[in-house]
């Protein structure tokens, strides 16, 4: 989880200039029909669930990768 905290510094600097926090323009537009609602900003929470995802799932698989081929020393 603390991984995921630190991500969250540029993920949160990144994503909220492509969605108009920081900028007149929007880069990127999330059409209101095509998510739940729900931002942190001016960012859908499905980013930030997908980030979580793509965090956990590295961290799980490498954890268990370690301790398979530790395992087999």
């Amino acid at each position: 989880y603390v991984t995921f905290l630190v991500m969250l510094i540029p993920f949160f600097i990144v994503n909220g200039i492509l969605t108009g926090s920081f900028i007149e323009d929007q880069v990127v537009w999330y059409s209101d029909s095509e998510i739940i609602g729900i931002r942190l900003f001016t960012i859908p929470i499905e980013d930030t669930v997908y980030a979580f995802t793509m965090i956990l799932t590295n961290l799980v698989l490498v954890e268990y990768l370690q301790k398979k081929f530790s395992a087999i020393k």
